[in-house]
């Protein structure tokens, strides 16, 4: 039995006295110092005891899109949950009581070598996926039971042989262990029991952790218990090696013993980390004899609830950017001040500062590559980056191309032609009447592309009396005259079918596109786009479309801006939307959120604390759209949660500074399968206010044009409603908002005006 389930058995104060002093009273090896969480995840799913472990998976070439995977125990939501960095729920896999997980990278599953989960699932099996790195979604490849020596699987832990570049699997239950050895090789994991054993002592096991480089296998007793290790090999003994004790028999931790971690560090560095249940703190042991350097603790700050009664923790070493560039712990929370229960996560350098002497930080050691054998360096990859019209009637081609390598020579070919040296340009003249190729390859010291880069295009010669007439090009959408936001999109047309266009930003060369063309991190000031066309008989407009606007960053004729944005998504239907906090947010900032609702409502006591109701629009039964702004506060939440009837939904928020609060009320409209939205004029009453609007469709496709004078902010949801903004440089009617879609839909929307500060 657990703690968590003892102390709900024993409600006597008597009992809770004696339970507090255990935790107050019990020895540790040093002082325990407190540490802060900076993120913390959205609620788990189930409701109770539901949320038990994380794990850690890092993303094979943008770290900064590394996930947090959390476990569902429980039966009403029982499954696996992915999460961003920033804690927003990213896919929810309702396939069973899963209890604990792990990560392991480079498995072998059929012809691929991929990112594995492993997850214990209570009834009664193993379960496994793979990670898709594209999108950062799971997809089950296989399920296999243990004996039924474990009734109920509830620990789990991989480990990976440098020896033999096998897989394995342990599970555990009630002390009993048993370690599988994993086989991908017909796309399908399955299992062989290759071990099997019963730790001596207590018989509650759960928390388990492999060292993949050291080949040795922990397990957490719980009770008074302690923590045993063994080798991790399958013809290891199975007679272990206690080495933390709890402090009924003098040793530094407290019972329960919950999840367990390690921290890789190079050159075999690292340590053993475990949560103690019953006193809320989190041990630090060395990894490579297990001495005990200390414990923390996870206390309220930064608008996160403090850390108690956790279960499952991780760990990584390595840096993911973001809010974690060094690295970060992760764990279970028991009580969360929001609702269900969910996971908090602690940058590591926070944890390793806290110490004296500091702990070790090591953000570059990559755990991914453990088993993974030696790295062959690859040859360059090459990219064309412009090319001729396709068809043209132009006898000369240029073409520009890259390559991965900074260090890369290239080599061209035209046509089939043996390669020789070039650079980038490379132009050719007098070709024939016919269809030609192009060919580049870069190589460097790790060898020659062995994939060339190849683009082929027809040059027709126009017959007498053919074609000579260039179409006209003409820019449909873009950014209003002057704005705050540093990214812009182009929509443009020809006045002739098939044509293709080519663009210019700021007088740069002119490059192959397609509208829309969109452009982002644009700097303060002026910018034109000009686009041109070409027919299909290769004639070319011979005066660009061209539009010209400002990015203002505030000062004269505007002092709002819009700093940073954030969004989230349901796509499945739940009662509550959790929206993280935006990038940067100071005191003093203006945030306003618009949430969306395919169907559904939000009560008027459904929004996160501090938040203020400025539209709600619901006179039709989808979409509903409301609107909420606040001032920031020195001390805001890293997300905000509001509670809707269950109903899949979206949300953004937009952080101005410079804003002092609304400078009108909120204008707001609706109607029935139209092409089309307007929302009704709103009056500022001071100059250079910024108009803020949001419009959502019924549907998950629709694609939603912003009003003239507006740029987008936010897009969620799926295309099911976007935030636009623009400012107002008048004071007066700002005349109404049209926002346009691809395809009719019932539509709902709002609008409203900032007001500036005073200088």
């Amino acid at each position: 039995m657990s703690l968590k389930s003892k102390l709900a058995a024993v409600l006597t104060a008597a009992g809770l006295l004696a339970a507090l002093l255990v935790g107050l009273t019990a020895p540790v090896a040093n002082a325990v110092v407190p540490v802060s969480a900076t993120v913390e995840t959205a609620p788990i799913h189930g409701t109770g005891d539901a949320a038990d472990d994380p794990a850690i998976w890092i993303h094979p070439t943008d770290p900064s899109l590394s996930t947090i995977i959390g476990t569902d125990k429980s039966t009403d939501g029982r499954g696996l949950v992915v999460y961003d960095l920033s804690g927003r729920e990213l896919f929810y896999y309702p396939d069973g009581r899963m209890n604990n997980v792990d990560v392991r990278y480079n498995f072998p599953l059929g012809s691929s070598r991929v990112g594995l989960v492993g997850a214990s699932n209570r009834v009664r099996s193993l379960d496994f996926y793979k990670v898709n790195e594209s999108d950062r979604s799971l997809t089950k490849v296989g399920s296999f039971a243990p004996t039924a020596n474990i009734a109920t699987p509830r620990g789990f832990s991989f480990y990976h042989s440098p020896d033999t570049g096998k897989y394995f699997a342990y599970v555990t239950d009630i002390g009993k262990v048993e370690q599988w050895e994993l086989d991908g090789s017909t796309g399908s994991v399955t299992g062989r029991l290759v071990r099997s054993w019963t730790v001596s002592g207590p018989a509650h096991t759960e928390g388990l952790v492999a060292d993949d480089e050291m080949k040795r296998f922990y397990v957490a007793q719980e009770d008074i218990g302690g923590i045993w290790r063994y080798g991790a090999e399958p013809g290891d003994s199975t007679v272990g090696t206690k080495v933390v004790t709890t402090t009924e028999v003098g040793g530094d931790i407290v019972q329960d013993i919950k999840g367990i971690s390690i921290y890789y560090g190079s050159g075999g560095a690292g340590y053993l980390l475990a949560a103690s249940q019953g006193s809320n703190r989190f041990h630090v042991y060395t990894r490579d004899d297990n001495r005990p350097l200390g414990a923390f603790n996870i206390p309220a700050a930064n608008g996160i609830d403090a850390v108690t009664g956790m279960d499952g923790i991780d760990v990584t070493n390595f840096g993911v950017g973001g809010p974690f560039p060094q690295g970060f712990f992760v764990t279970q929370d028991h009580a969360n001040d929001t609702g269900r229960q969910n996971f908090k996560a602690v940058p590591w350098q926070s944890i390793a500062a806290a110490y004296a002497p500091a702990l070790l930080v090591d953000p570059a050691y990559d755990p991914r590559k453990i088993g993974a054998g030696p790295v062959t360096p690859a040859p360059p990859d090459t990219t064309i980056t412009s090319q001729p019209a396709n068809p043209t009637t132009s006898t000369s081609a240029q073409f520009t191309f890259t390559s991965t390598s900074a260090s890369a020579t290239f080599a061209c070919s035209l046509d089939s032609a043996a390669f020789v040296s070039c650079t980038s340009p490379a132009s050719y003249t007098e070709l024939a009447a016919g269809s030609h190729t192009f060919q580049v390859r870069a190589s460097d010291q790790n060898g020659v592309d062995q994939t060339p880069a190849s683009y082929t295009w027809t040059v027709n010669t126009p017959p007498p009396g053919g074609d000579t007439t260039p179409p006209d090009t003409t820019i449909t959408s873009g950014p209003p005259a002057t704005t705050t936001a540093t990214s812009a999109s182009f929509s443009f047309t020809s006045t002739e079918a098939n044509s293709t266009f080519r663009c210019s930003l700021d007088g740069a060369a002119r490059t192959a596109c397609t509208s829309p063309q969109s452009y982002t991190g644009l700097a303060a000031g002026s910018h034109t786009f000009s686009v041109w066309a070409t027919d299909a008989a290769g004639n070319t407009d011979l005066t660009a479309a061209t539009r010209t606007w400002t990015v203002s960053t505030g000062g004269t004729g505007s002092t709002i801006v819009r700093e940073s944005v954030s969004q989230a998504t349901n796509t499945t239907a739940g009662t509550t939307l959790t929206i993280p906090k935006p990038a940067n947010v100071v005191q003093g900032d203006l945030l306003v959120s618009c949430v969306a609702l395919n169907g559904g409502t939000i009560g008027t006591t459904g929004a996160p604390a501090g938040w203020t109701r400025l539209a709600a629009v619901t006179t039709i039964a989808n979409p509903k759209v409301y609107g909420y702004y606040k001032v920031a506060t020195a001390s805001e939440p890293a997300s905000y949660a509001w509670t809707t009837t269950s109903t899949t939904s979206g949300g953004g928020i937009a952080r101005y500074s410079g804003a002092s609060g609304l400078d009108t009320a909120a204008t707001s409209a609706s109607g029935a399968a139209a092409s089309s939205g307007t929302v009704p004029a709103v009056t500022t009453t001071t100059a250079n206010a910024m108009l803020v609007g949001c419009m959502s469709v019924n549907s998950s496709s629709v694609t939603l044009t912003s009003p003239a004078g507006m740029a987008q902010a936010v897009e969620a949801g799926a295309r099911r409603f976007e935030l636009a903004d623009g400012i107002q440089a008048a004071a007066g009617s700002s005349g109404t908002k049209r926002w346009t879609f691809s395809s009719a839909r019932e539509w709902a929307g709002w609008l409203v005006g900032l007001r500036p500060k005073t200088p």
